[in-house]
C-alpha cells in the first residue's frame, strides 16, 4: 500500500514538475524570466508553440505600433485540430480566435502572457460543458508551452539536483 501511495505522489509531482513557474491574475497567465535575451527567450517560446502542434498565424509588433523602444510582440495562435473541433462544439467560435500570446520586457525582465481562455467560456457559452472542457484543454497546452519555455531559463523547485 505504501508503494502505491508514493507511486502516485510521484505520477502527480511528475505531472505538474512544470507548473511552478506559471502565475494567474486578472484573467491571464504569466510567467516572468529574469535571464535571457528578448530575442532568445521569444524564439524559445516559438519554439515550443510549434512543438505543441500549434502555429503563429500572425505576430502584432506592439512596439512598433506605439514607437516604443522596449520589445513587445503579441502572436496569434491556431491549431488547425482544435479549430475543427472548437466549431463543433460552438459555431460563433470565430468572434473569440485566435488564442493570444503576449512576450515583452518589463524592466530587466521578459514576461509571457496568455488569456485565460476558461473566462471565454463564461462570458460565450455558459453552460456548454462540451465547450468548458475543450477550452479547457486548450488552457492546459498554452500553460504547458508557459512553463516550458521559462523551463529553458529557469531552475525548478522539480528540477533533481545533480
Amino acid at each position: 500500500m505504501r508503494a502505491i501511495i508514493i507511486a502516485i505522489a510521484l505520477l502527480i509531482g511528475y505531472s505538474y514538475a512544470y507548473e511552478d513557474f506559471v502565475q494567474y491574475e486578472k484573467g491571464y497567465y504569466y510567467v516572468v524570466i529574469k535571464k535571457g535575451s528578448f530575442k532568445v527567450i521569444n524564439a524559445k517560446l516559438q519554439e515550443e508553440i510549434t512543438n505543441h502542434g500549434w502555429d503563429v498565424i500572425h505576430t502584432i509588433n506592439v512596439d512598433q505600433t506605439v514607437k516604443s523602444k522596449v520589445p513587445y510582440k503579441t502572436h496569434l495562435l491556431c491549431k488547425a485540430k482544435y479549430l475543427k473541433q472548437g466549431v463543433q462544439y460552438f459555431k460563433p467560435i470565430g468572434v473569440i480566435i485566435p488564442c493570444k500570446m503576449a512576450i515583452f520586457v518589463d524592466g530587466n525582465n521578459v514576461v509571457i502572457m496568455v488569456e485565460d481562455v476558461m473566462e471565454l467560456a463564461r462570458i460565450y457559452a455558459p453552460g456548454n460543458k462540451k465547450f468548458e472542457g475543450f477550452l479547457n484543454q486548450v488552457k492546459d497546452e498554452m500553460i504547458d508551452i508557459l512553463n516550458r519555455t521559462a523551463a529553458r531559463f529557469m531552475s525548478s523547485k522539480y528540477t533533481p539536483y545533480e
